[in-house]
């Protein structure tokens, strides 16, 4: 009995406990309990930001690991090439590239050509020289007359500044390749014809080292004795309307003869280049001198464009060239190497962004 009457007792007082409305905390456990909260959320972003940084870093290890690899097997190869192989394959002839524009390019559409011709040699650096245009916009009827007449002037065969301008800018080219090097020198519509005034006051050992490629040209080149070029192409579309007034290339055209160049001969231990002739049929390394394109547009005017849809596929044809050609076997390797780069910068600036938002930006 005394025991049970022990046992009511606690259950009652555990009840009233029970019952009894709890403390309202203190100001002092209030803050308490925010400072313990922030302390919380702020090691969980410290540690997300660990592990952020941890996972970067990781990947950057990780690449760096390959690109070393990478380099090693290289040097790897170079150590056991043959001297031979290096000199054809390797270590490639040292080039420039330069550009010659037609009428109706301002320096904008100059800018913005380089670019374009750049991307498709490779990323390599293109030297144009300009030849300006009388237009004041691209609705400028009075200032295309102009460009017009100038051009008209030039087929009669008279020197203008344009013309002088590319002589030293030719000559500076073949100057900073030196005497092994290739000047590839590209020329569209009246640039052309600024070329062909141009190079008749070139050296015939600058013109050696020269390879002239012509679109749309308003005159042709050929490789002779007297223009002993390392190589020359004259590409038209069969609807350019400066085809009515080339007439070496309408020749061309009409009677399917397209003319054989950059035929070398071997003579006393060099090479000489012969003039366009039916016997360089026989040569498997020879190349037609005139190439006719199928227009894409069907328009005149939009074929004869240098970037337009008929000439940029010889443009591509041609990068490809250069690249397989002239530039190194590790080109596509530094290339791959700068897209990595590029990846990586911008990895470190949504790593920034992300570090402004969190610690600056509220």
């Amino acid at each position: 009995r005394g025991h049970q009457a022990a046992t009511t007792r606690t259950t009652n007082t555990t009840a009233k406990h029970q019952l009894a409305p709890a403390p309202a905390p203190s100001l002092k456990d209030i803050i308490h309990q925010d400072v313990i909260k922030m302390k919380r959320i702020h090691n969980n972003e410290r540690n997300r930001r660990k592990h952020f940084q941890m996972t970067t870093s990781l990947h950057n290890r990780h690449f760096l690991h390959h690109l070393n690899l990478t380099f090693l097997l290289l040097l790897l190869f170079l150590s056991h090439a043959h001297p031979s192989q290096c000199s054809h394959n390797i270590f490639r002839k040292k080039t420039v590239l330069t550009w010659v524009n037609g009428i109706g390019f301002n320096i904008n559409h100059m800018t913005n050509g380089q670019k374009n011709l750049s991307r498709i040699f490779g990323n390599r650096p293109v030297l144009f020289c300009h030849n300006p245009t009388a237009k004041k916009s691209d609705d400028d009827t009075m200032g295309y007359i102009g460009d017009l007449t100038q051009a008209t002037t030039q087929k009669l065969g008279k020197i203008t500044e344009e013309v002088n301008e590319l002589v030293e800018h030719l000559k500076q080219a073949v100057q900073t390749v030196g005497p092994k090097g290739k000047v590839i020198h590209i020329s569209h519509s009246q640039g052309a014809l600024i070329t062909a005034l141009a190079v008749k006051r070139l050296t015939k050992q600058e013109m050696s080292q020269m390879e002239i490629i012509n679109f749309g040209g308003a005159e042709t080149l050929c490789t002779s004795d007297e223009y002993p070029f390392a190589r020359c192409i004259n590409y038209y579309s069969v609807n350019d309307p400066l085809l009515f007034v080339v007439p070496n290339a309408a020749k061309a055209l009409r009677t399917g003869f397209m003319g054989m160049g950059g035929m070398k001969h071997h003579q006393n231990g060099g090479s000489q280049t012969t003039a366009s002739s039916l016997a360089a049929l026989i040569d498997h390394d020879a190349e037609p001198e005139f190439i006719f394109l199928t227009p894409r547009a069907g328009d005149p005017i939009v074929d004869h464009g240098l970037f337009g849809p008929t000439y940029i596929d010889a443009l591509k044809w041609e990068g490809s060239r250069y690249i397989t050609l002239y530039l190194p076997v590790w080109h596509p390797f530094m290339q791959f190497v700068m897209k990595q780069n590029d990846a990586i910068l911008e990895t470190m600036v949504i790593v920034l962004k992300y570090i402004l938002r969190k610690t600056i930006v509220p």
